[in-house]
């Protein structure tokens, strides 16, 4: 394993932690940010961008949208739909000519948002609309690990975690059992592999969107238990997470088509919900997906325990909106972001899958019917489970994910770069990006 050291990083740790501090004191004499008194007049146009269309997904934000004119006549909402695989660019060009929309559908990259100054501070406005009383607590304490200054720039909807999802029906006829832990899960998938049929154990996502599977399988099975520790040293190449990073990528080839290579969301999805595998990593956000194409009693999620008995899970991501601070219309653009975090947030949590960020709403029926979901509350319960706080926070995470580790994954399962290359060169990589954030935090 590469030996990587940065000087000087506790201590720049440190000085973060008195900046935050003096941030979030009463005593901060910093220039204050502009309350909500001058974002105008509820109404107008607005433009919304979600930033993660398909077209269910985009039916249920047309009658959202509708439900919401319908109670803010005064107000009228044009919906813009960017696929997930390619929106940043649409983003990051639209801040650099200032053609930017009014709202905007944001999800791990509001890091990078925040420190563009992309985006409108929200606190006085979810004070105003008591807010703080009606959704999520831990929903909006991770929110705020997302700023340098413990602001909300992004008003959560839903939460969603990483899970493996399997076929109960594939089981059910070979006469297996579901798996309870990652060996049982890897010999399953082996066990249902018959590539001269077309079927495979495992959709493997080697194309976008392939780091946070590998992050989320990696770390399950190693259970490491800190992406970076306190004195900023990233764990990614720990001995543990090579091995089990290993196991992970044995995946491809073997129990998984050699196509899987530019494998993204919607292939990965039509391979599980198709019936070419058993198995495939994503998170709650495909569930509906998978209820439509094959029911409620085919699908299974398992929060596998790795050789300790440990259940290490990635922290919950949370989608929410974010107001634009160029927006004319900042006050008709948080109506909607308000609508849809209460009115509007049990029918569209439901849509996709995922942990609503209304308190009311987290008590409906269809939360505790749903096995995925439920599966993810026990996991919860379990003394034994332990959570993985991802740097999101970081500017460059977005990216670091997307345009840098995506090639050089894709690298590694063609064998042209070895595990351990791939792993010390990020670990440097994410350690590079930490510094840089502890050094400019509150500048």
């Amino acid at each position: 394993m590469k030996q990587r050291r940065l000087s000087g990083l506790a201590a720049a740790a440190a000085a973060l932690a008195l900046t935050l501090g003096a941030c979030a004191g009463p005593g901060n004499t910093g220039a204050a940010e502009p309350g909500t008194d001058d974002w105008g007049d509820p109404k107008g146009s607005i433009e919304f961008w979600d930033t993660n269309a398909n077209p269910r997904l985009s039916a249920e934000w047309d009658k959202s949208i509708k439900a919401f004119e319908k109670a803010n006549p005064d107000i009228d909402v044009k919906y813009v739909g960017l696929p997930n695989s390619s929106y940043l660019q649409k983003v990051n060009n639209a801040l650099a000519t200032g053609q930017v929309p009014d709202v905007l559908l944001i999800g791990n990259d509001v890091a990078s948002l925040i420190a563009q100054k992309a985006l409108a501070p929200l606190d006085d406005a979810v004070k105003d609309a008591g807010l703080d009383a009606k959704l999520d607590p831990k929903m909006i304490e991770n929110e705020r690990r997302n700023s340098a200054d413990q602001k909300l720039y992004k008003l959560p909807l839903s939460a969603l975690s990483d899970v493996i999802w399997y076929r109960t029906d594939w089981l059910k006829k070979a006469g297996l059992k579901e798996p309870t832990s990652y060996d049982e899960f890897f010999a399953t998938a082996k066990a249902l592999t018959k590539p001269d049929v077309n079927q495979f154990g495992f959709a493997f996502r080697g194309g976008p969107g392939a780091m946070p599977p590998m992050i989320a399988m990696t770390y399950g099975m190693s259970g490491v238990s800190e992406f970076l520790t306190k004195d900023g040293q990233a764990t990614l190449d720990q001995p543990e997470n090579v091995a089990a990073f290993k196991k992970y990528i044995s995946l491809y080839g073997t129990v998984s088509a050699k196509a899987d290579l530019s494998n993204d969301y919607a292939k990965i999805v039509a391979a599980f919900d198709g019936g070419s595998a058993w198995a495939t990593h994503h998170n709650l956000g495909s569930y509906q997906d998978h209820l439509k194409a094959l029911g409620s009693n085919v699908v299974g999620v398992q929060p596998f325990p790795n050789a300790d008995g440990v259940i290490t899970a990635t922290a919950p991501a949370v989608s929410g909106l974010g107001v634009l601070a160029k927006s004319k219309h900042k006050a008709a653009a948080w109506k909607f972001a308000e609508f849809m975090s209460t009115q509007g947030n049990s029918d569209w949590s439901q849509t996709v899958g995922q942990v609503p960020a209304s308190l009311e709403a987290q008590k409906a029926e269809w939360i505790t019917k749903a096995q995925p979901l439920t599966a993810i509350v026990d996991a919860g319960k379990n003394p034994k489970t332990q959570y993985l706080q991802l740097p999101t926070y970081l500017p460059d995470w977005g990216s670091i994910l997307k345009t840098e580790m995506e090639p050089d994954f894709q690298s590694v399962l063609q064998g042209k770069l070895s595990p351990e290359d791939f792993l010390g060169k990020y670990a440097d990589r994410f350690e590079k990006a930490q510094t840089e954030y502890v050094e400019h935090a509150g500048k």
